[in-house]
């Protein structure tokens, strides 16, 4: 009887731990997901094992990352989170999707916001929150490229340049694609406390998180503007760009590479390997099933401080101002319109 009533005390104890983790659920829209946007989130939360995190998307179909050619497998769809987790979760996370304004995922998103839920957006997030009507009235940031038509669009809402990402009451924006990193280093900070996100960043390579920015310095010029004229018009340069997958892969890394090498203007890149693999933190992502017949190059997946190496092998390939003009997609210092 003993052994028995210790047994359910430890079960008890057990599902109460598991039950105190916070949950936090990032969006995926199959029709087209940004890949560092959502696979650096997943990645930084899910290695902290303080937070729970799962990718949940309206169906159960493969979501397209983009702007590249790799899906990912939903961990869970709406309808299934629904009943585990009654109260909401206790963040969304929300990527930039190819379709920012769908009505239902709108809806869905109001009725988080009113049972008290959190809810982060990250980079061009910020437009799907802002057509659900979220952002009127607040203080928010977004992708540089973005500002001023939002500003002309939601005049109500204050648009911030100076800051990485910004609270205001539960609803939490970031700026481009960089600044998804530090914010979620900081919102595991709130999650989980400071140590957690100390040891969290470390472990994966990244700096401590700091909100400081300079939006004003990532515009597109007349320089970059030509950059990107010149790499179009010279279409017999146009390449294939394989990013091997082996299982246990680095997501940060997968997503930085397939989001980068497919913003030069001048390539395209896609997952290879076997049809599925699994990553690190065990998300199943899948190839295309028409791939190229040859490729033009492989890349490896870069090691710590990934965005930095990425830009160096874009630049090994196709020379800094293109390395610089990817950086200015990411809104990352090295692509600062003052460092060109």
């Amino acid at each position: 009887m003993r052994a028995l009533i210790a047994g359910f005390v430890l079960a008890l104890a057990l599902t109460g731990g598991a039950a105190a983790k916070p949950f936090v659920a990032i969006l995926a829209d199959g029709r087209g997901t940004v890949a560092t946007d959502l696979l650096a989130p997943y990645a930084i939360l899910a290695e902290s094992g303080a937070v729970e995190v799962k990718v949940v998307s309206a169906d159960a179909e493969p979501v397209r990352l983009t702007p590249g050619y790799a899906w990912v497998a939903p961990q869970m769809t709406l309808a299934e989170l629904e009943p585990l987790r009654p109260q909401g979760p206790d963040v969304v996370i929300v990527p930039a999707f190819e379709v920012e304004d769908d009505p239902a995922r709108a809806a869905w998103l109001r009725d988080q916001l009113r049972r008290g839920v959190r809810i982060m957006s990250i980079c061009n997030g910020a437009r799907t929150l802002a057509a659900a009507g979220l952002l009127d009235g607040r203080q928010a940031t977004v992708h540089w490229f973005s500002r001023s038509r939002l500003a002309k669009k939601h005049p109500t809402t204050t648009w911030r340049t100076d800051v990485r990402w910004i609270a205001d009451g539960p609803i939490v924006t970031t700026a481009g694609i960089s600044a998804g990193e530090p914010a979620t280093l900081n919102l595991l900070r709130e999650l989980a406390g400071e140590e957690v996100m100390r040891e969290t960043a470390q472990r994966l390579g990244l700096p401590l998180p700091d909100p400081r920015h300079r939006g004003e310095d990532y515009r597109l010029t007349l320089r970059g503007m030509g950059l990107v004229v010149g790499n179009l018009a010279a279409f017999w340069r146009r390449e294939d760009v394989a990013v091997p997958l082996s299982a246990g892969f680095d997501e940060i890394a997968f997503g930085t590479a397939i989001d980068a090498w497919s913003r030069t203007y001048r390539s395209t890149a896609w997952a290879t390997g076997a049809p599925s693999t699994v990553s690190r933190h065990g998300l199943a992502v899948y190839r295309s099933r028409g791939l190229p017949d040859r490729f033009d190059r492989e890349v490896a997946l870069p090691g710590p401080d990934v965005m930095a190496r990425t830009f160096a092998q874009v630049r090994s390939a196709y020379g800094e101002p293109t390395a610089r003009f990817v950086a200015l997609q990411f809104e990352h210092p090295y692509g600062a319109v003052s460092a060109w």
